[in-house]
């Protein structure tokens, strides 16, 4: 890819694990284009699949899965690893080494977080152990990632970097899931407002490129129809 080429990133027509990819090169100021393999209507996951198993083994990639991210020379898969791409290549990375322990623990932290959240996404019981997961499992969560968080203006400090990225789309997922149980909790608010308040994101939501819903594909039990 030429060294002018608009960034791709690869990925469905929903917010998912691409999101907080998207939102770093609106934040940034980067041109990109969106590659959807969506198949509307689908509620299983290989039809659901289908338009991109047609063309996952074309495109030159180590690891070919979905999100991917292309920019000139650059052919990336997995969403943390295109996040700490951007991250460096664009300075949201930490700066001293309590930034960089804090920024490296949330980030495996918030993995957990999504491990677990997914699980719960394609449980066929989802309606009820949706119940207990918010009371016990969301709320625990919550707290913890409220006391990291304190009177910072970011995860790592005064400066925002991609763990906020992943951080703010975790909690956009929960107060959708339970506003009541996030409310509870008002520093991830004021962090949830300071973010979508941040001009470019602010123009970037306003923007037709933009996805509010759905959060995740069809072929789970929540987060597609509303």
């Amino acid at each position: 890819m030429s060294d002018t080429t608009v960034p791709t990133v690869g990925y469905y027509k929903v917010r998912g694990l691409a999101q907080p990819i998207r939102l770093v090169l609106a934040y940034k100021g980067v041109k990109s284009t969106d590659k959807y393999y969506d198949n509307p209507g689908i509620n299983t996951m290989d039809t659901f699949k289908q338009t991109w198993y047609k063309e996952k083994f074309t495109l030159g990639l180590d690891f070919p899965n979905l999100p991917y991210y292309m920019d000139e020379s650059v052919k990336l898969t997995y969403s943390i690893a295109i996040m700490r791409h951007l991250a460096r290549k664009h300075g949201l990375v930490a700066t001293d080494e309590i930034g960089l322990e804090r920024q490296d623990v949330l980030d495996q932290q918030l993995v957990d977080i999504r491990n677990g959240f997914f699980g719960l996404l394609i449980n066929k019981e989802f309606e009820t152990e949706k119940v207990t997961y918010i009371a016990k499992t969301l709320d625990q969560q919550l707290d913890s990632l409220s006391q990291f968080l304190g009177t910072r203006q970011w995860f790592t400090g005064n400066h925002i970097n991609y763990v906020d990225f992943w951080g703010y789309e975790t909690l956009y997922w929960f107060k959708f899931l339970s506003p009541e149980t996030v409310n509870k909790y008002q520093n991830l608010v004021q962090l949830l407002t300071r973010f979508e308040s941040l001009p470019a994101i602010k123009a970037y939501m306003k923007s037709p490129e933009f996805i509010s819903w759905p959060l995740f594909g069809s072929h789970v039990q929540w987060g597609f129809k509303k």
